[in-house]
Order: structure tokens, then sequence, then C-alpha cells
């Protein structure tokens, strides 16, 4: 066994994993209470901050060397979490700070070490196999906003030229409309804006149940495939295999 190897086992063994995932954890509560302190440049976040980037640096360096295709690793989806983690911590100008946020991303290496690995990569495999009918979604999604905000416009212009005087105003409340979430902020008064709302509030709930469906029949015929492949695995003869092995 090598040294890279060796170097490799001691990375991606429980100890290393572990201290790993629990700096995650920690640099997350400190940038919390971070944000709730009058003092976000006390020292003792600052020293923190330096530990971690520190820490973070030395696995990511690590890790880039055991890989045999480096070029591979840094510009994978891990690689590039691992970069955003320790990135955000070189900006020393205060204006620039808040961009530590996307250390957040560094929660997404804890899955690297569950079962649940499995689940993100059915899912991956899922919107990777449903992307064309997700894009003519994406399409077709815009469109209907366009329409609504023409059509909201063509109804409550007069009425409310403020909220809905122009087709840009009126997209907000086509978005949220269209996607059922209606905060109530902007509203139809004349008639023939509720009967228009109406109408598509009902293609909204229809629209958002397409990708949802699409996902789990995805996602359950890979559910099916996976076990057909785990029972045939289960029933091959180890005897029936080790009188081949013999005969050759």
């Amino acid at each position: 066994m090598g040294n890279k190897d060796r170097l490799r086992a001691i990375i991606e063994g429980s100890l290393v994993s572990g201290i790993i995932q629990f700096l995650i954890l920690a640099s997350a509560v400190v940038f919390v209470l971070e944000s709730d302190s009058e003092d976000p440049q006390a020292p003792h976040f600052i020293l923190l901050d330096s530990v971690f980037f520190g820490l973070f640096s030395i696995e990511y360096i690590l890790r880039v060397y055991i890989e045999p295709r480096k070029r591979d690793f840094i510009f994978s989806f891990y690689g590039i979490i691992d970069l955003l983690a320790i990135l955000p911590s070189l900006f020393l100008v205060p204006g620039f700070r808040v961009l530590r946020i996307l250390r957040f991303l560094r929660i997404f290496r804890i899955f690297k070490a569950t079962r649940f690995i499995l689940a993100v990569d059915r899912l991956t495999e899922a919107l990777n196999e449903i992307r064309r009918e997700l894009l003519a979604l994406v399409i077709l999604s815009l469109m209907l906003v366009y329409l609504a905000a023409c059509g909201i416009h063509y109804f409550e212009r007069e009425v409310q030229p403020e909220e809905f005087g122009t087709i840009l105003d009126s997209m907000w409340w086509a978005i949220v409309t269209l996607t059922t979430v209606g905060y109530g902020d902007v509203y139809p008064e004349t008639p023939g804006g509720k009967f228009f709302t109406a109408l598509v509030t009902l293609i909204g709930v229809g629209l958002v149940a397409i990708p949802s469906g699409l996902l789990a029949s995805v996602l359950t015929e890979a559910r099916v495939e996976r076990k057909v492949e785990e029972e045939r695995e289960e029933n091959v003869d180890p005897e029936s295999t080790e009188g081949i092995d013999k005969e050759t």
C-alpha cells in the first residue's frame, strides 16, 4: 500500500470524517453566533474563523493530493463545495465578509459519510433523466408568467396603477399566483381581475404538481430497478459459480 493509499484511508476513515463533520457544524454555529453579536469583529470570532480556515484548507489540499485525477476532483461537486468553504475566509475586506455564508455549502459534505448518499445519487439520476421535461416546463412557466402578467395588467391597470401599471409590475403578482404562494400584498379588485386570478390559480396548481409527479415516477422506477438488481444478485448460486471456476 502506497503513501497516498494510507493517507486516503486515514482521510476517509471514521475518525477524520467525524472530526470534519464536527468542524462543519461548529463553523455553522459560530456563524450564527457572530450574526447575533454586537461585535462580529471580536478577537474570538477572528480566531475561530482562522482555525476553521486552516483546518479546512489542510483537508482540501490533502484531498487534492490523494486524487489521481486532480482536475476532475477540483471541478467536481464536492471539490467545488470544499473550495467554497475556504475561499470566503480569504476576504479580509469587511464589505466582503458576508461571503462567509458560502461556508454553509460545506454542510453537504455530511452526506458523504451517511447512507443518504445513495438517495442523493438516485435523485441526481432522476433529475438527469427528466431534464428535457423540466426544461420544457421552465419555458412553459415563463410563458404563463408573461401571459398572466399581461392579463392582470389589462384588468387592473386603471384601478391600481401603482401595483399593475406596467407588465413588469404585474409579473410579481403573476409569479406569486402561479406558484400558489399568495402573499396577499397585491390582489385584484375588479370582477374581471378576480375571475382571471381564479383561472391563473387553477393553472398554477397543476403547474406545481407536474414536476412533483415526474420526479416521483422516475424515483419509483429507479427504486424498482434497483430492487430487481439486488434480487438477481442474491439469487446467484455460489456453488454454481464455484463449479464454473473449477472447470476453468
